[in-house]
């Protein structure tokens, strides 16, 4: 969420974003409706973003009618999750800040007024001063201005090229500020083992490369307000995922610091190298030195599955479940461990209902309290 002020500054994003949405929101869905039709912010039909941060997205070859159903499976997910109309509402937010930042741009360029933001911003999309021009030639013939939102209305332009253009770039744009791994993955990953293995660390490493080290190259006041409202909103993170699974809140301040760096998004894969050394030394190196316990996000998983991706986490779990039943041991914790193999148990609105069925299957059971996986 707080990449738009990263990427856009904190005035851009009330001026041109939040008071629209508050004060016109029937113009405001217009403009969102240009997002869409440039080609982005669709994830309520395609639920394009989760789907790349699963590793899911290669559609090339005949499938199987397995493989097919658990595709479809997966996009639905996206919709009872609320996650496919979270990133489609926030594509669209950050979609019409951009739209009106690349307008303003070039009207500016036009004007001669465009500052080195200004070129600097519209060369990274691949504007030049031609198509700069160009665009703001069509969007003062067909675009509208209805009380400082700025419709471009771009599927009227007689210019092909640059219609194409400036969608392009807003399309660039919004994938960087809402994050989407796109081709800034490394090529091993690419491969069928390393599918398994990366499976749903494309969000970390495409963090990386678009908001990290972006923020280290643009070093200017958004980037600094970016920062402190992505580690604000980390702590908020760290805080509902505590209280969406009925757990404490830490007390400790270094807890919080460390919860809000990690949850932030801006250290991008270094948090997933951290959580791997945590669990490869048993807490002794890493950032748990500071505050005696593992990070929450990592706190459940086992060291197969850190280093090696969540389907050999699974496979794992399910041998510690039937090894305990074999062995005629089988504890609270090991009927947690199978809980956690069930879909969609961890879904915040059903996970007290979850949490309740397996205390109650526990006391059936007479198996014996020990404390859950850490």
């Amino acid at each position: 969420m707080a990449k738009v002020v990263f990427n856009h500054g904190l005035l851009s994003t009330f001026r041109d974003g939040f008071i629209p949405l508050v004060t016109n929101f029937r113009r405001f869905r217009l403009a969102a409706q240009e997002v869409k039709d440039a080609g982005t912010a669709l994830d309520m039909i395609l639920d394009s973003r989760a789907m790349a941060w699963a590793d899911i997205t290669d559609d090339f070859g005949r499938h199987t009618a397995f493989e097919r159903g658990l595709a479809s499976l997966t996009t639905r997910f996206g919709i009872v999750s609320l996650m496919a109309p979270w990133n489609a509402t926030l594509k669209q937010f950050a979609g019409l800040v951009t739209m009106t930042n690349i307008l303003r741009a070039s009207e500016r360029v036009v004007e001669g007024k465009a500052s080195a933001r200004d070129i600097r911003s519209l060369a990274a999309s691949g504007i030049d001063a031609d198509l700069a021009h160009r665009i703001a030639f069509q969007a003062a013939q067909h675009g509208d201005n209805q009380d400082g939102i700025l419709l471009a209305k771009a599927g009227d332009w007689e210019d092909r090229e640059a219609r194409d253009a400036f969608r392009t770039a807003v399309v660039r744009e919004v994938d960087r500020i809402i994050v989407t791994p796109g081709q800034d993955k490394p090529l091993w990953m690419s491969t069928e083992l390393g599918k398994v293995i990366g499976q749903f660390k494309s969000f970390s490493i495409s963090s990386m490369q678009k908001t990290m080290l972006a923020g280290l190259q643009q070093r200017d006041a958004a980037t600094l307000n970016g920062v402190l409202l992505s580690l604000g909103l980390g702590a908020v993170s760290y805080w509902a995922r505590k209280s969406a699974a009925n757990e404490p809140t830490s007390e400790d301040p270094s807890v919080w610091a460390v919860e809000a760096l990690d949850w932030s998004g801006l250290t991008g894969w270094l948090m997933d190298a951290n959580g791997v050394l945590e669990k490869a030394t048993r807490g002794k190196v890493g950032l748990s030195t500071f505050t005696g316990q593992p990070i929450s996000r990592y706190a459940t998983r086992n060291t197969p599955g850190a280093l090696l991706g969540p389907s050999l986490d699974a496979v794992s779990d399910i041998f510690q479940g039937t090894g305990a039943i074999a062995a005629g041991d089988f504890k609270q914790s090991d009927l947690h461990t199978l809980r956690q193999l069930l879909p969609v148990q961890n879904l915040f609105y059903l996970r007290t209902l979850f949490d309740r069925v397996e205390k109650a299957t526990g006391r059936a059971m007479g198996l014996e309290d020990s404390p859950k996986k850490k």
